[in-house]
């Protein structure tokens, strides 16, 4: 019995520790079975989880500037991995052309 209060007292710190992990996991997690589901190739799989892993890094790192809480990072994470990279590319050229025009 103290061994398994152990391994999730373990786990527990883990999540709270590796809070920007957890959002990029989420969001290759997310992304790869969306695009499993969607029927999409094994290739365009791994790179859709990649691309979405990546874009979390990015925005998980802008959190401080922009005074975002890091309990976020998980949900944003989620978020990036659900909408795709091709749909967050759409939203941030609409933004930055409103901006620039």
């Amino acid at each position: 019995m103290s061994h398994q209060v152990q391994l999730l007292e373990v786990l527990r710190l883990w999540w709270q520790e590796g809070i920007t992990l957890n959002g990029i996991l989420m969001s290759i997690t997310i992304a790869v079975l969306r695009m499993m589901y969607s029927g999409a190739s094994w290739t365009a799989t791994v790179f859709e989880g990649l691309l979405c892993g990546a874009l979390s890094m990015t925005a998980v790192s802008t959190m401080d500037y922009f005074n975002i809480p890091k309990d976020l990072t998980v949900a944003i994470g989620g978020f990036i991995g659900f909408i795709g990279v091709k749909k967050v590319s759409l939203l941030i050229n609409r933004i930055l052309d409103k901006k620039f025009k």
